[in-house]
């Protein structure tokens, strides 16, 4: 290995490129030219004397020394940002405090309308809100608190569970008048669906309408969930949405049983809790989500409920 003054910066480009396995997709991440990313990774090999990539057709493929070297990397990336992160929370005294959320899309739409009651009389702090589907690594992505439908193992994350959530096909009164069939599950291959594309065509929702579709596509498919539920509302289309946000949009939920169930969590380092305006913020997100799961729930019963009743009714 060379002597070198080591640069963080080509480690990251190591990671982009190591992760998506293409200097034109690390390139788009890191907001930088193909060419810099190239020119960081031929430096890296030559100042470490280490091929790091297999240079392939199919794209980029780690080394043996790569895939040595990239679990270190990655503990290093860990580092850096709780380095970075710890220094913010030694400013505990500055005027400004920021707090970084790491959430689903559905979460940032739900947040967002409600950013008041998560701010109301802390007026030193900034909410940051970082929109990602994929799955999140506090460390890695420098936020303060994460919500997901996935338990986090991390050893140094505190975690709680939110709530249950459940999936269900919608569609709006609209779509139901032009087509009462709609509540048919026989004809759901005849009906018209919205659903999603791009990385979002991997989201559990998109996997249960392909379930339901065996094979053909919706008509309408798209890389946003507020535009999914756009289509919806417009009374274009059929779709599966979760029912913490179905439920209030004024959709009609056309599934007796839910099609899937799942959790949210929220996670968030340990040493949040020694600082008391970031921990408020935690603990108002936390009471928002559990807030909306418990009205959901209730809103199912009292439909259920409901619908038990009626059946009685008409069979005496």
């Amino acid at each position: 290995m060379n002597e070198i003054d080591f640069d963080w910066d080509a480690v990251r480009v190591f990671l982009a490129v190591a992760e998506n396995q293409s200097l034109s997709k690390a390139a788009q991440v890191l907001c930088l030219s193909q060419p810099t990313v190239g020119r960081h990774i031929a430096r890296l090999e030559e100042q470490l004397d280490v091929q790091l990539f297999d240079r392939r057709q199919t794209g980029y493929e780690l080394t043996g020394g790569g895939r040595r070297l990239i679990k270190i990397a990655r503990s290093m990336a860990r580092g850096a940002a709780d380095f970075r992160r710890a220094v913010d929370l030694e400013k505990v005294g500055s005027k400004e405090q920021v707090c970084r959320i790491t959430l689903g899309e559905w979460g940032q739409h739900y947040l967002t309308r409600h950013v008041d009651q998560i701010t109301d009389g802390l007026d030193g702090v900034r909410i940051e809100f970082f929109a990602d589907d994929a799955f999140w690594d506090l460390s890695r992505n420098s936020a303060d608190i994460a919500i997901g439908n996935r338990q986090p193992k991390h050893p140094h994350l505190i975690v709680q569970k939110l709530g249950e959530i459940q999936f269900h096909v919608y569609a709006s009164k609209d779509y139901c008048r032009k087509r009462p069939d709609a509540v048919d599950p026989s004809t759901w291959q005849e009906q018209i669906w919205a659903g999603y594309c791009g990385s979002r065509a991997r989201l559990k929702s998109s996997q249960l309408l392909n379930a339901i579709l065996l094979g053909k596509t919706c008509r309408y498919a798209v890389n946003n969930s507020v535009s999914l539920c756009n289509i919806l509302n417009a009374g274009h289309a059929m779709g599966v949405l979760p029912d913490w946000i179905a439920e209030t949009e004024g959709l009609t939920r056309l599934t007796a049983s839910p099609l899937a169930q799942g959790e949210s969590w929220m996670s968030f380092h340990e040493r949040l809790r020694f600082h008391p305006m970031l921990s408020e913020v935690k603990d108002r997100v936390a009471k928002l989500f559990r807030q909306r799961f418990s009205e959901t729930a209730s809103r199912a019963e009292q439909r259920d409920t409901a619908h038990v009743a009626g059946a009685g009714s008409s069979s005496s």
